[in-house]
């Protein structure tokens, strides 16, 4: 509330022209003053849900990390069940064993997404920089994922220069992406081949992963490196996933200071493209 008051040096009244100036600057200054309590409202507003987007990843980050601690138990005793470090398992109940481990496997894998990503809305994700060898790594990733790529019959191809230098990054993380790129290549082909390629320009090792898969709605490349999505076919909600394993991967190539893109075509599969500056 405010007031605005006027006077003259005679007496007298005020002539209308003045009056009508006088009205309309005092109907300014009420929305001047409103918006100002807005503005002000909608600070106050942004700073609690900062705040609270801020608490609700770091609790995300705590109970990922509760959840996975017990289900690396899990996985970890029926692991030795299988292995007949209590006695040998009836076939029956050595398949039934197998597809716990499965499908425990698959829920950690979801709670490590969860665990990644919350860690890095609390700005909690740390990189560990040292010297390591992208050939490594690929070759890792490949040895790790050939036998989903054997289960499809699908031809699993790389491509690395043998005279690569060493990258500086955190080799963990890289994996991490790697891993991503490529079982989703193999989880989305049904036929043909998923390929691996490296090469360097620029400073910078340029890692390709591409497919044969169905490929990817020109509406979708845009936002399938964010949060929770994916794009919109029967394929993919039939495969299933959290979408969060490509943001989680964008985050970590930009943290290491590249970029990540993706060149598709419906039917006719996709290529995922990311950089990675040598130092």
């Amino acid at each position: 509330m405010g007031a605005l008051t006027v006077w003259r040096k005679e007496a007298g009244s005020f002539s209308p022209e003045v009056v009508n100036l006088l009205q309309t600057f005092a109907t300014q200054s009420v929305l001047a003053i409103q918006n100002a309590r807005l503005f002000r409202e909608i600070q106050e507003k942004g700073r609690q849900l900062e705040l609270a987007s801020k608490y609700k990843s770091q609790f995300l980050a705590s109970m990922s990390h509760e959840l996975r601690t017990p289900m690396n138990a899990v996985l970890g005793y029926t692991r030795m069940l299988l292995m007949n470090v209590y006695g040998e398992l009836p076939e029956k109940v050595r398949d039934v064993h197998g597809r716990i481990d499965k499908s425990g496997r698959h829920l950690l894998g979801l709670i490590n997404d969860v665990l990644d990503f919350s860690k890095i809305e609390a700005g909690q994700l740390t990189l560990a920089i040292n010297p390591y060898s992208i050939r490594d790594v690929i070759q890792a990733v490949v040895a790790g994922t050939q036998s989903l790529a054997a289960e499809k019959n699908l031809s699993l191809k790389v491509t690395v220069p043998s005279d690569l230098p060493p990258v500086l990054g955190d080799e963990r993380r890289i994996t991490q992406v790697l891993l991503n790129l490529v079982g989703n290549a193999i989880k989305f082909t049904d036929s043909g081949e998923v390929r691996v390629e490296v090469k360097s320009a620029d400073g910078s090792f340029v890692v390709s992963v591409s497919d044969t898969g169905p490929g990817i709605a020109e509406t979708d490349q845009e936002n399938i490196f964010e949060e929770c999505r994916q794009a919109q076919s029967s394929t993919t909600q039939k495969k299933g996933g959290t979408g969060l394993g490509l943001a989680i991967a964008k985050r970590i190539v930009e943290l290491h200071g590249g970029k990540i893109w993706v060149e598709s075509e419906v039917g006719k599969g996709s290529k995922f493209t990311f950089t990675l500056p040598i130092k």
